[in-house]
Order: C-alpha cells, then structure tokens, then sequence
C-alpha cells in the first residue's frame, strides 16, 4: 500500500469553499472512481490556518495513476467542478503538495 498525504494551501478566504468541493464532490468522485479516501484534517495551531490535508490510499503508483486519471475524466467532476469554481469566483487552491508514504515494519497501517 501507498499513502499519499496532499496538502491544499488556499488561496485567502476560500478554505470554507474548498471544504465544501471535497464535501459535495471530490470525495462522491473519489469513491465513484475507486479511490481509498482515509481522511481529511485542518491544522489547529500554526500559520497553516488556511490549509487542508487529506490521505488516499493506493494498491501501488501504477494504480493511483489510474485512479487519478479516472478521477480528472470523470463528467460528474468536469461539469460541477466548473460551476463551482464559477460559484466561489475563481481558483479556491494557491499551492498543492502530495507525499508519497509507505509503511514501516512497525506501522500499524499497511
């Protein structure tokens, strides 16, 4: 198994609308798609107060590539994502990061 940790940081005031993309749609496509969505968390102390994190689990880097291709493809996340973006006025993600994890001998994850 892989985990891939993203981080979203947002552009000034749209956390509470990206919030409300991956509530309503990302993860509905997520699961559509076939993707192992595991969690999504803000950070509570820092200077990352505009950020959001969330993990996916994949078989292997070969399928997170499907995956995600079969996510950016699918009509569902095309047509809403536009309307969306419309709704909330512009991009809602200044800077994205994912780190790719695999589990040590002692992680209770696998």
């Amino acid at each position: 198994m892989v985990y891939e940790l993203r981080r979203y940081e947002c552009t000034p005031g749209q956390l509470k609308n990206l919030n409300e993309l991956m509530e309503v749609l990302a993860v509905p496509v997520f699961k559509k798609v076939g993707m192992t969505f595991l969690g999504a968390w803000k950070p509570e102390v820092g200077d990352d107060e505009n950020t959001l994190v969330y993990l996916l689990g994949h078989h292997d880097m070969g399928a997170r590539e499907r995956a995600w291709k079969a996510f950016y493809e699918d009509p569902e996340w095309v047509a809403k994502r536009a309307e969306l973006a419309k709704k909330h006025g512009g991009p809602l993600v200044a800077r994205t990061h994912s780190v790719f994890l695999t589990p040590t001998s002692y992680s209770p994850m696998k």
